[in-house]
């Protein structure tokens, strides 16, 4: 038996307002915290969101802790352990592989009545599996996030939850606005709102709903949530194929609508996201017309031609959707939340035309680097001849390299055993240049290690006390 929820919905929904999705009293529990990628990012929103991770679980590892800047997080085996230890959490983030993620769902609901939201990270989980854990968030009034999934985000109130939205500097990426954000692909949730920054738009809450088979959160409900938070004006959504969400979403405030993946549908399976399938109504172009006759345009937003109402506009580069929700809100008088902060426009440090003459738009004008790379690049001017990127000496940087056969190591190409026949300036040459060079290298390189030593010398004998 479904529990009853918030909204007109055939399922349930527990939350009504964007504001209540990611908030400073939820606690959260994260499953498989030591792994790779929850050990990279779950500290950042940890600090981030003062502190709101109380325990992670990794089967036997009970004892140790996922360090970060504001204190340590502890570890058990399961979950139950963590409750027995005093600790209290209303969300739980899942790390796990596609084949444990429905069991560690399981878990969460079974041992403590006190969840509220789920955020599968995980990607590529079964049908079978996605369906079960979608009836066991039903029966149990628990939102469910997800799958694959990089979590939420909410600028107004600092907190981040299951995942990597805004990057390692989220204070920085979200910037507090009018405007929210939901997307189907979680890095594209950050580089929006940094676009969305750039021209005086900051963000309320930001959505990374997945995109596999089954997304749990998906537009419907999202867009009641945001007809219902006062702080949101509007919405960006980035949208691919797949799925017919978008199709029964009512959206009663302004929406910009990316629809990406209008070359899928020349293929026959499925790429990249696991739901983005190619073909039927729900294709690219399909979802475009959706989208169009909701806001009511005849044709895509660009740049030559900027077709818009006071509902929306319809994009196909994430490029333009800063431009065409300015215009938006010009048509519903609103102004942008701030300044705007510049242009994500190419702004290159260093450049060279080769003494060419260049049309205005190709002959982009070298600009003067960010600290720390400005002082970089100048001693690098001042050096003389080629400077070539370091290299780490091990077989994963092709610098050497041994041979499986023989377990005779090579440098660039060069075995050792031959190497060991060169003079010394020809190995000096292969080192720096990547190459054993000619004759006249070498005299070179002869010449500038005599240089060296006399100039060495000279330097002792200067040191030396009288």
């Amino acid at each position: 038996m479904y529990r009853q929820g918030v909204g007109d919905f055939k399922s349930y929904v527990g939350i009504s307002s964007l504001a209540q999705i990611a908030t400073r009293q939820d606690r959260v529990c994260v499953l498989n915290i030591l792994g790779g990628e929850s050990s990279d990012v779950t500290p950042v929103g940890h600090e981030y969101s003062g502190g709101n991770v109380v325990f992670g679980t990794s089967p036997g590892r009970r004892g140790q802790v996922l360090e970060t800047r504001i204190g340590n997080i502890p570890v058990y085996n399961n979950v139950r352990e963590g409750l027995e230890d005093g600790h209290r959490f209303s969300c739980g983030v899942v790390y796990l592989p596609p084949s444990a993620a429905r069991d560690g769902v399981a878990e969460l609901i079974r041992v403590n009545p006190d969840l509220k939201k789920i955020f599968m990270v995980t990607e590529k989980m079964s049908v079978h599996d996605a369906r079960e854990i979608r009836a066991m968030g039903q029966s149990n009034g628990i939102d469910i996030f997800g799958g694959n999934s990089l979590g939420v985000a909410d600028a107004w109130n600092r907190v981040r939850i299951g995942g990597a939205l805004g990057g390692d500097a989220p204070s920085e990426a979200l910037k507090k606005g009018s405007i929210a954000i939901f997307s189907n692909s979680g890095n594209f949730t950050t580089t929006i709102a940094t676009y969305l920054r750039m021209a005086g738009w900051g963000t309320t809450t930001l959505i990374s709903s997945g995109k596999d088979v089954y997304i749990h959160y998906a537009a419907p409900e999202f867009a009641f949530a945001l007809a219902n938070d006062a702080r949101s004006k509007a919405a960006v959504l980035y949208v691919e194929p797949g799925g017919y969400y978008e199709l029964d979403a009512e959206f009663t405030k302004p929406v910009i609508a990316c629809v990406v993946g209008r070359w899928k549908a020349k293929l026959t399976r499925a790429v990249g996201h696991a739901g983005a399938l190619a073909g039927g109504d729900d294709d690219a172009a399909g979802k475009e017309r959706w989208f169009m006759e909701k806001l009511g345009v005849d044709q895509l937003l660009t740049p030559d031609k900027p077709v818009f109402s006071a509902k929306g506009a319809v994009v196909a580069n994430i490029a333009y959707i800063p431009m065409a929700l300015s215009a938006v809100m010009r048509e519903n008088a609103t102004r942008p939340d701030f300044a705007t902060e510049g242009s994500l426009a190419l702004k290159p440090w260093f450049g060279a035309n080769q003494g060419l003459s260049l049309p205005a738009e190709l002959d982009l004008p070298v600009v003067k680097a960010t600290p720390p790379y400005d002082e970089q690049i100048a001693a690098l001017a001042r050096q003389v001849g080629a400077v070539l990127p370091r290299q780490s000496m091990k077989d994963a940087s092709g610098a050497s390299q041994m041979d499986a056969k023989t377990q005779i190591t090579s440098l660039y190409g060069v075995s050792m055993l031959d190497a060991a026949q060169y003079p010394l300036e020809t190995n000096i040459n292969l080192a720096l240049l990547h190459e054993r060079g000619d004759e006249n290298e070498r005299k070179l390189i002869n010449v500038a290690i005599g240089a060296e030593l006399d100039l060495h010398a000279r330097t002792r004998s200067r040191q030396r006390p009288q």
